[in-house]
């Protein structure tokens, strides 16, 4: 029976170092995840037929001096449903450019991430690529 009790303390523990506690502002507790989120989420769509098309795709993100560049090389195995992810846990005031060849060039500017107690408040975005 000890040997149960001691199991189940570890396990608890195990599960507990996996989160943070933080207080509200009336001095709630609110425990956070252990995940990671991203600032912005972007899924690519050819806007002619309305279908995801990530491959070939290049996405840049920038904030000030901060700037993230993803992409997806067009192969046999690239998958055209990738959703980028990208600044993970960072807010901030970012400006999107998106890249693929045959295609214009995509951008969306100033948009703002702000954050919880926990992590940041994640943007999705879908954008669609003219030919």
């Amino acid at each position: 029976m000890d040997s149960y009790i001691i199991k189940l303390v570890l396990i608890s523990s195990l599960l507990i170092i996996g989160c943070d506690e933080k207080k509200t502002a009336d001095g709630d507790v609110i425990v956070c995840t252990a995940s990671i989120e991203p600032a912005i989420r972007i899924n690519v769509f050819d806007k002619e037929t309305g279908f995801q098309n990530a491959c070939g795709v290049t996405v840049k993100l920038q904030d000030g001096d901060f700037i993230e560049e993803l992409s997806n090389p067009a192969s046999d195995s690239c998958k055209d449903d990738l959703t980028f992810s990208l600044a993970d846990e960072r807010e901030g005031k970012y400006d999107i450019t998106i890249i693929k060849e045959g295609y214009v060039d995509w951008y969306q500017y100033d948009i703002s991430v702000s954050s919880n107690l926990c992590h940041v408040n994640t943007i999705s975005i879908q954008a669609y690529l003219e030919k």
